[in-house]
């Protein structure tokens, strides 16, 4: 299938590992001039080389987006560049343990600024040119967690909550001008964020990394098994493509069946 977005200019945050990496792969394969951000240069700096393999024309920039003015410098680095931002991924994020009662107010405000307010200041800063150009895929990523919450990840599931209302504002104001978003809802993708956060647990309960990561395929998946970071990212392509062009305003599940139904074994 011809996703018609041959020579997009996308930008994908958190770029070069995971999801982002994966996704960003797909968009060069699809022919889209690709902007990649992360914070570690030497990862960055590889996924570049990989994505140039296309022979499409990329952008890394090495930033912090917890900082408004990285964020600024991304998006002013990328115009400068190439003029125009067709496509905006904002994939960057992690997560860490938390409880509603031990979590502290700067573990709170970090995950807020990474999380919500990366993806408000990039859109505040794309957004316009979009309008200009009467044509936009704007894809946030938010989580299952931000639907149905998970324990032990108190701030992690507020923000993503947060990140699907905010996507769907910006569905309600601007995809009448052809700008369409969406909130990717991805289930359990084995990731680096998915193996920290595995070890972290399996610490406090006395399990291996591995013991926690079967567990959870176990019980939150009716597929029964993580998936691999590329099963999102053609999600991702095709979002960001002509063929999505009435795909706005929603949750896009990509969750190997995690709300299917109840299973009971007898």
């Amino acid at each position: 299938m011809d996703l018609g977005i041959k020579g997009k200019v996308a930008l994908v945050t958190g770029g070069s590992k995971g999801i982002g990496k994966a996704s960003a792969l797909e968009l060069a394969r699809e022919g889209c001039n690709l902007v990649i951000s992360a914070r570690t240069k030497d990862d960055l700096m590889k996924t570049e080389k990989e994505i140039a393999a296309f022979g499409v024309k990329t952008l890394a920039v090495s930033a912090d987006l917890e900082k408004p003015e990285e964020v600024e410098r991304l998006i002013s680095s990328a115009f400068k560049t190439f003029g125009r931002i067709d496509i905006l991924f904002n994939n960057a994020g992690y997560s860490h343990p938390t409880t509603p009662i031990t979590t502290t107010d700067q573990e709170w405000f970090t995950l807020i600024n990474i999380h919500l307010m990366a993806c408000v200041r990039t859109c505040r800063l794309v957004v316009p040119k979009m309008l200009e150009q009467k044509w936009g895929r704007i894809i946030n990523m938010a989580s299952i967690c931000g639907i149905a919450p998970m324990s032990g990840l108190t701030n992690y599931n507020a923000c993503k909550a947060a990140v699907i209302n905010f996507t769907q504002s910006l569905a309600m104001e601007y995809s009448k001008d052809g700008i369409c978003a969406v909130a990717l809802c991805p289930g359990l993708i084995h990731t680096d964020i998915w193996d920290v956060f595995a070890e972290n647990v399996g610490k406090m309960i006395g399990k291996s990394g591995q013991q926690v990561l079967d567990s959870a395929a176990e019980q939150a998946s009716a597929i029964k098994r993580f998936a691999k970071p590329e099963e999102v990212g053609k999600v991702v392509a095709f979002l960001a493509s002509n063929c999505a062009s009435y795909i706005s305003g929603c949750k896009i599940q990509v969750d190997g069946g995690t709300f299917a139904g109840i299973e009971i074994n007898f």
